[in-house]
Parts: structure tokens; C-alpha cells; sequence
């Protein structure tokens, strides 16, 4: 009577089996370098993909994890890449890869995300950078997300603003205070409904709280 759905279960075992196989076979063939030129060409296929393929983006998702066992400054930037996806599947991937190998080589990360913010054209990931630097916590995370700070795209500019709340620095106070009078319109994270506020408001917002920080 339970032959069947046990013989289901059995068969997820065996694949996951087979997938731990091939992982560990991957990782152990040829160097680092030509691993993750591979996984170079991998997000390249599956990125050509139509936006609802759901099996391009479970390629990417598994493209990310990866690339998180190779840490090193080619390996970031492909996870930047990945952080600047449409599908949030794929973002959150590449955003727990960055975070990872960011805990023991932060300057690869740092580096990483200072040539996104020099090229200032991938919106996505630079709305989700400065929320990683704030979870980094490094001291040179203030810097960068300052320079978003005068980014085109008012919600890179938002998520600046709260990342700077959230790293609690009072130097960032003066690069705040010149968007007091900001009137572009900017969703916030915690206003209940998705609601949206001006960035001025979202400013004033950040500086009451790094002024209770520090008096």
C-alpha cells in the first residue's frame, strides 16, 4: 500500500545523492579559476533566458551558490551581476553569496561594489548594496553608500539613507542633512502598505535616529 509514495521519497533521496556527487566532482575538477569561468558561461545561458523560465532561474540560484564556495574578486562580480536580477529567487542567492564572502575577504566584496557604484547602471543590485554593507557592518561601508547618495535613481538613494541609519555613523550626518528638501517620492521598507514617502522625509527620519544614537 506505501510502496509507491515510499518509492517518491526513495527517488528524492537518490537525486540528492547524485547532486551532492556532482557538486563534490565539480569542486574537485581543474582550478578555481576555470571553475568559475565556467560558471561564467552558465550565467550567460541561463541569463538569456525568457524571465519566466523557472529552470534558468533555478540555474542561476545554484550558479550562486557556487560561485559562494570560490571566493575571490572574479567570483563577486558575477554574484553582483546575479544581485542585479529581476527575479528576488536570484537576488537573495547572490545577496547571502556576497554576505558570506564577504565575512573573510570583505576587500574583494568592497571592491566589488565600489566598481558597481563607479558605473552606476545596475539599479537592482545598487538598491540591495547598501542594505548588505549595512549587515557587513565595516567601517568603509559608510563611504560607499554615501557616494550613492548622489546616485540619479531616488530609490538607490533610499536605500543609501537607510543603511546609513542602520551603521549608526554620525560622520554620514552632513551628507544627509543636504536631502532634507529631497521631494522625489520613495518607497520605504517599514511603512506599512509598501506606502510611499518623499526622500526628504526618509532623511529627517535616518538623522532623528543617528542624532538619538549620539545625542
Amino acid at each position: 500500500m506505501h510502496e509507491e509514495i515510499d518509492q517518491k521519497l526513495a527517488d528524492i533521496f537518490d537525486a540528492d545523492r547524485k547532486l551532492r556527487a556532482a557538486q563534490e566532482h565539480f569542486l574537485g575538477h581543474g582550478d578555481e579559476r576555470g571553475r568559475v569561468e565556467a560558471l561564467g558561461r552558465a550565467l550567460d545561458a541561463a541569463s538569456k533566458a525568457a524571465e519566466e523560465d523557472l529552470d534558468a532561474q533555478d540555474r542561476l540560484v545554484r550558479v550562486a551558490e557556487l560561485l559562494t564556495d570560490h571566493p575571490s574578486a572574479s567570483a563577486c562580480w558575477l554574484l553582483l551581476r546575479l544581485l542585479d536580477h529581476a527575479e528576488p529567487a536570484v537576488r537573495a542567492a547572490a545577496g547571502e553569496g556576497l554576505l558570506e564572502i564577504g565575512q573573510t575577504r570583505y576587500a574583494d566584496v568592497a571592491r566589488t561594489f565600489e566598481k558597481a557604484i563607479d558605473q552606476g547602471s545596475q539599479h537592482t543590485a545598487l538598491m540591495e548594496l547598501p542594505f548588505l554593507l549595512a549587515e557587513l557592518g565595516d567601517a568603509g561601508g559608510v563611504k560607499l553608500c554615501t557616494r550613492l547618495l548622489k546616485h540619479p535613481v531616488a530609490d538607490v538613494v533610499a536605500a543609501a539613507v537607510e543603511a546609513l541609519a542602520s551603521l549608526g555613523d554620525p560622520s554620514s550626518v552632513k551628507d544627509l542633512e543636504r536631502l532634507k528638501g529631497d521631494r522625489r517620492k520613495v518607497s520605504a521598507e517599514d511603512e506599512a502598505d509598501g506606502a510611499e514617502l518623499t526622500l526628504g522625509e526618509l532623511v529627517s527620519e535616518a538623522l532623528a535616529h543617528l542624532r538619538g544614537l549620539h545625542g
